[in-house]
């Protein structure tokens, strides 16, 4: 993927950006409930019984009464002066949310570098990897014609040795860079956060393979 692509994709995906976005998010609510205490509160209020009376006998009264009892109050409280208090917790919550926005541009700049850093990492060992294949063609091409050109008593045995040397380095060198080509594709997912999300990969680590009679 292209360096632009991978960063926006970094920019959406990463768990520690969207973490730090939630935190202003959550600063912004903060900022509205402190607001919230400037205007007046209304609270409606209700109460519902059921009264009952047993009288006695004392009174010359027989039976009881059952009679339902009910309450509504309707309050309205406006606070017109806190000595500051409001004023302080809405310039609180403000200054919580430039910290958090402050926070978050660090670490989208922070988060550039990584990828940046990474995919010029990739790219580089993308490029060892096709120059080991073709260090191994050619390592290979050369211990043959060795081999073949003593069959034929045109070299001798330390040509072939030599040439059996450079053949072994070679694919050494091959299995080298390919291991560090998929160390740096999987540390370029990293940082973009692709590992945790089911997204196509930000790479592609297939070269050209060696020929045939040659180690893959």
């Amino acid at each position: 993927m292209p360096i632009d692509a991978l960063i926006a994709r970094a920019m959406a995906d990463r768990p520690d950006l969207m973490a730090q976005a939630a935190e202003i998010r959550a600063a912004d609510d903060a900022i509205r409930s402190a607001k919230s205490e400037y205007y007046p509160k209304i609270v409606l209020s209700a109460n519902a019984a059921q009264t009952s009376i047993w009288p006695t006998v004392d009174y010359g009264e027989l039976g009881n009464a059952s009679q339902p009892t009910w309450s509504a109050a309707l309050t309205v409280e406006w606070r017109l002066f806190d000595g500051g208090a409001r004023k302080n917790e809405v310039a609180a919550a403000k200054s919580q949310r430039r910290a958090a926005q402050d926070e978050l541009r660090e670490k989208r700049d922070q988060t550039t570098r990584e990828v940046w850093t990474a995919y010029i990492a990739f790219r580089t060992a993308l490029r060892k990897q096709q120059a080991a294949v073709a260090l191994l063609d050619s390592a290979n091409a050369s211990y043959s014609a060795s081999l073949e050109a003593y069959k034929f008593g045109v070299k001798n045995l330390i040509d072939v040795v030599t040439a059996e040397r450079q053949l072994a380095q070679a694919r050494y060198s091959s299995v080298s860079a390919r291991s560090q080509l998929f160390l740096e594709a999987v540390d370029l997912e990293f940082s973009t956060g692709n590992l945790l999300r089911p997204q196509p990969p930000a790479t592609k680590t297939s070269t050209p393979q060696p020929q045939d009679g040659q180690p893959r």
